[in-house]
């Protein structure tokens, strides 16, 4: 028995959806705001845009689309985060490795990540029903504190639909059931273009149903193309086979030494060239190296192993052999290498990450890597940046900051005019008083005044104590630009900068 699309009816179909990955990953890392407002960002501008919203945020009015700087105004708890690239394909790989442990025939779908589909193809036997096993499915999913829905059915394009909304384990092999409730999803779940499901509403258009029940043709000559797959698909005439992911396996390769050698240094050297190799037969498979163990065979039977783990899935040999040149550094071989076998992790990668590897124009990665070895060697809170604040004081008007990853420079502003820099002094410089003869000798090596410039006021911090100071711009016959002031409840002078 067949459906109306010719897929066989026995055939079932599983779609997972773990919806908002990204938001998830948050809330599992602090799950104390689970009923407070939160938010994904774009990045950690005032501007930038919010990519998910969990129901507490969206009840205070804040949604996908707006500034953050607007939704901060509407809430005053809003939690925002930043989640990279990386640590979403992250998730979805470990998802993946999860799924695998209920059917063999996993496949992601890349472009929407927490969506997966699945083939519960003959398990029925093992879990005593399809039933049972979206059910364990489901409960292992949420052992792992993830919110998601299995849905398994006859046509993949209902089951995608209910999918999309409410959560649980779900099992439906009547036809016109299934066709029904899919029919009342609304097109707004399913993460269609917003101009293209506002259009649609302006129709009265809001579910599946009633989108199918619109002539495909006059969708595309009104709608574009968009709106024509759309029609296609949840019509089941863009049915496609399941295209699952295989498992990694680990990559295994040998590098013979002729004639056995110890020297670390020419070692590194031959697996240079064997990692150059490795890297571009990787990058084919659109995979990225996240690990490298390494044997070395030595004389007379002994063996000498090593580990080192990338930061990030990469194709960077240059990176590669920096990790094996520092972990090889108190490495004291016992004898001289004959064999070095290599087993490489690797993992599949965006394309975008593998565009980043071919271009090599800025690599943040590599920044990132080089903060991290600082702090490393100097402690948490030895890389720091500064940042403005208001204040009254010029040394309180910015403060130092940690810096906990590198972001990509913006173009600087162009001016007809050089800009002067005034270089501030950790605490002002005490002066002797301004003496009556040899003023010369007031600045020291700084040299005798030539011209001075001001008095410029700066008054504050009456709450605490009186603060009254006279700023000048000095010359100095050196040639130097010197920025003073008076400080008058003192009744001293003090040095707190310099001009370039």
């Amino acid at each position: 028995m067949k459906d109306s699309a010719g897929e066989p009816f026995s055939d079932l179909k599983a779609c997972v959806d773990v919806p908002a990955l990204a938001l998830q990953l948050i809330l599992r890392a602090h799950p104390e705001w689970q009923d407070e407002p939160v938010v994904v960002v774009e990045d950690d501008r005032p501007l930038a845009t919010i990519l998910w919203a969990n129901r507490a945020a969206r009840e205070q009015r804040i949604g996908r689309g707006m500034a953050f700087s607007q939704a901060r105004a509407l809430s005053k708890t809003l939690h925002a985060e930043v989640v990279p690239e990386h640590a979403v394909d992250a998730a979805v790989d470990g998802l993946f490795e999860l799924l695998l442990n209920f059917s063999p025939h996993v496949e992601p779908v890349l472009p929407e990540p927490g969506l997966f589909w699945l083939d519960p193809s003959g398990l029925a036997s093992l879990f005593h029903g399809v039933e049972r096993w979206a059910g364990a499915l489901h409960a292992r999913l949420v052992a792992e504190r993830y919110v998601s829905a299995v849905v398994v059915g006859t046509r993949r394009p209902s089951v995608y639909a209910l999918a999309r909304v409410g959560q649980g384990a779900r099992v439906l092999v009547d036809q016109a059931q299934e066709a029904r409730l899919a029919g009342q999803v609304a097109l707004a779940r399913l993460g269609i273009e917003p101009r293209l499901r506002d259009e649609l509403a302006l129709l009265g258009v809001h579910t599946v149903g009633e989108l199918l029940a619109l002539p495909r043709a006059g969708l595309h000559v009104r709608y574009g193309a968009q709106a024509a797959r759309m029609h296609d698909f949840l019509n089941g005439k863009s049915w496609t086979p399941l295209l699952p992911r295989t498992p990694v396996e680990p990559l295994i390769v040998m590098l013979e030494v002729e004639p056995p050698d110890d020297d670390l240094t020419r070692l590194l050297f031959g697996l240079r060239g064997t990692l150059h190799g490795l890297a571009d037969r990787l990058l084919a498979q659109q995979h990225a190296i996240t690990a490298l163990e390494l044997r070395f065979e030595l004389e007379r039977g002994a063996a000498h192993s090593e580990r080192v783990e990338t930061a990030a899935p990469t194709l960077d040999v240059v990176q590669l052999v920096d990790l094996l040149r520092l972990r090889f550094g108190d490495v004291a071989l016992a004898s001289l290498v004959e064999r070095i076998v290599i087993e490489v992790e690797h993992t599949r990668v965006h394309p975008r990450q593998l565009a980043l590897h071919r271009e090599r124009t800025r690599d943040l990665e590599a920044a990132a890597r080089a903060l991290a070895r600082l702090r490393a060697s100097f402690g948490p809170d030895s890389v720091t940046r500064a940042r403005l604040r208001e204040a009254h004081l010029p040394e309180a008007t910015f403060h130092f900051e940690p810096v906990r990853e590198v972001q990509r420079p913006r173009a600087p502003v162009r001016s007809s005019s050089v800009p002067l820099v005034r270089r501030l002094f950790s605490r002002p410089m005490p002066l002797p008083a301004l003496p009556g003869h040899e003023p010369e000798r007031w600045l020291g090596e700084h040299g005798a005044v030539a011209a001075m410039h001001g008095p410029y006021r700066v008054a504050g911090g009456w709450w605490t104590r009186r603060r009254e100071r006279d700023y000048y711009y000095v010359e100095t016959r050196t040639g130097e630009l010197l920025w003073l002031f008076y400080d008058r409840p003192q009744r001293r002078w003090f040095l707190h900068g310099t001009v370039d």
